[in-house]
């Protein structure tokens, strides 16, 4: 049997927070902890380490849940996902300049607090199988090179950039990878016992709707004082004559 995924509540209504608890555990996860700030979920954070932190947006103290959130994410690429009764435009913008991995409208079914909840687990660990195991710096100049399919990624793993071979696999038009997240186009076909297998389990979607299996080969990109700035990733095809 599977370990339970461990959520964090981040909720400044005991009444809600309590509730939610009772939901989690009857959704099958264990719930890491309760707290009602911004600072108390970054401590909470760095000392237990959760699988996902559910968090309000308005919250008591001078942080409130969308910074909190930021560095969180920051600080240890744990995803977050929104609650919120407050759906107004200003809010969902810096909302979703924060990349969150869900954005729940109170109130809210079991069902769809159970499906942003799953869907955000497999995006990180999508992230996390597919993050570089050895960092490789790597220094761009120009223009990526046209003959070699890469992508350029930022630290969010959003596309910024693509080679026209790179397009010419994935039968996209020119810029249509820009300003997607990579895991929109990556799909883990499960293993023995469910478990995803790397890298022969990975396969990508195509413009066309298709799917082609793949290797991925990925590197950091480094910029100055050795800081992490972004990604790359060659995509060679697995299902191709030599």
């Amino acid at each position: 049997m599977s370990e339970k995924k461990r959520v964090l509540i981040v909720e400044d209504e005991m009444v809600i927070s309590m509730e939610l608890a009772a939901t989690l555990q009857r959704l099958g996860y264990e719930t890491s902890g309760q707290v009602i700030t911004g600072s108390d979920a970054l401590s909470h954070a760095e000392q237990f380490r959760p699988d996902l932190v559910l968090m309000d947006i308005r919250l008591q103290g001078e942080m409130d849940g969308i910074e909190a959130a930021d560095r969180i994410k920051a600080a240890y690429d744990i995803p977050v996902v929104f609650l919120t009764a407050h759906s107004d435009e200003t809010t969902l913008q810096r909302a979703i300049a924060v990349q969150p991995s869900g954005y729940l409208i109170k109130p809210f079914r079991d069902r769809e607090l159970y499906s942003t909840i799953e869907l955000s687990l497999h995006k990180q660990e999508l992230r996390r199988r597919l993050r570089p195991q050895v960092e490789v710096p790597l220094i761009l100049t120009g223009e990526l090179p046209k003959s070699v399919p890469l992508l350029l990624m930022n630290r969010n793993w959003i596309i910024s950039g693509a080679t026209e071979r790179a397009e010419a696999i994935l039968h996209v038009e020119p810029g249509e990878l820009s300003g997607s997240c990579l895991e929109s186009w990556v799909d883990i076909l499960p293993g023995e016992e469910g478990e995803a297998i790397m890298p022969e389990s990975l396969r990508m979607k195509t413009g066309d709707g298709d799917f082609i299996l793949v290797t991925l080969t990925l590197g950091l990109v480094k910029g100055p004082h050795d800081r992490i700035t972004g990604y790359l990733v060659e995509i060679s095809r697995r299902d191709t004559p030599a």
